[in-house]
């Protein structure tokens, strides 16, 4: 009895030992990617942020460092240089891009309607693009400086042109003059309307205490995706997998990010420059319709909207080279994580 005993303690004490002899699964080190952002840290980038703080690129074994972007950043030469993995671009500047020959292919799009609005007074008597006739219209074109210096005087004013093109009126009854960051020349009034994003220069108007109209291109034909993730033709060939785990996490940032808008402005805080939690919570609370529109999934893009972005930029003849709008974007990866159908 004792030896039976012994034998089953010593068997006991042996089966740890061979567990620990048995091959142990090594968890790779995280993928290191680096991300350019289309701004300065603030609510715009949310959806990065929250899946940053959350684990999100964690638990898909990634490693995430973000850029900020602004004035005389080219997002997308920092992909092309390898600078970055990632980048979030306008889809004008993508399509410019190609035509330079640039290497890059949008993966999704995060804003999918564009936050680009022309602004006017309330008491201006300025409410639809034939108000515009005989007036002084600030329009941006630093974007342009980087990305086609030939035609920086045009790009930025796409949008505008084209709005005012499809509804045939004379742009050159309008006096164009530059955009001013701090909306000097529309508070002033020698500018009697401005372009801002609503989800920023718009704010700040507001709380400024200006009552104002708002022009939008997309009511008059004008559809143009917003804020744009993109990647290399070479990230693409050699690390799809990379690709779908990154996007699949950046997805989730973004779909929680809208879901409680509070608490994406409040890990906001932890990047911002602005530390003004009211002000990053607006900015989220503005995107929200940008980011979810009701349509699809986030993120999802269509081929229309591409198209009808290359056709602007065909008939303003910006075009260094010609496009195929079916080669600037991908939807490869968006169909890995939600499935062919939308």
């Amino acid at each position: 009895m004792k030896t039976i005993v012994r034998i089953t303690a010593m068997m006991l004490l042996a089966i740890p030992l061979l567990a620990a002899c048995e091959p142990q699964e090594v968890k790779p080190p995280p993928d290191k990617v680096t991300v350019q952002l289309k701004w300065v840290h603030q609510a715009q980038s949310a959806g990065f942020y929250l899946a940053q703080e959350k684990g999100y690129y964690a638990a898909e074994n990634i490693a995430a460092t973000f850029l900020e972007g602004g004035p005389g950043i080219d997002n997308i030469e920092k992909v092309v240089t390898g600078q970055a993995d990632f980048g979030m671009v306008s889809p004008i500047g993508i399509i410019l891009g190609r035509s330079q020959g640039k290497p890059v292919v949008a993966i999704a799009a995060i804003y999918r309607r564009n936050p680009t609005v022309f602004v006017s007074l309330a008491d201006s008597g300025i409410e639809r693009p034939a108000d515009f006739l005989g007036r002084t219209v600030a329009l941006s074109d630093h974007e342009s400086m980087i990305m086609l210096k030939s035609i920086m005087k045009r790009y930025g004013k796409i949008h505008f042109e084209s709005m005012m093109k499809k509804l045939n009126l004379d742009i050159w009854k309008i006096t164009i003059v530059p955009f001013q960051y701090d909306f000097s020349t529309f508070y002033s009034r020698e500018a009697d309307i401005t372009e801002a994003y609503i989800t920023g220069g718009l704010i700040r108007m507001r709380q400024k205490g200006y009552k104002v109209n708002l022009i939008w291109p997309g009511d008059y034909g004008v559809h143009v995706y917003g804020d744009t993730l993109i990647t290399s033709d070479k990230m693409i060939a050699e690390n799809p997998d990379l690709i779908t785990r990154f996007l699949r996490a950046t997805l989730r940032g973004w779909r929680e990010a809208i879901e409680d808008t509070e608490a994406a402005a409040a890990i906001t805080l932890k990047y911002a420059r602005e530390k003004d939690s009211e002000l990053q919570t607006r900015m989220m609370e503005a995107g929200v319709p940008l980011i979810h529109t009701g349509e699809d999934r986030i993120g999802w893009m269509k081929a229309g909207v591409w198209a009808g972005t290359h056709q602007l930029l065909v008939e303003q003849g910006l075009l260094a080279d010609p496009v195929d709008p079916d080669k600037v974007y991908t939807m490869e990866f968006l169909q890995r994580i939600y499935g062919a159908k939308k």
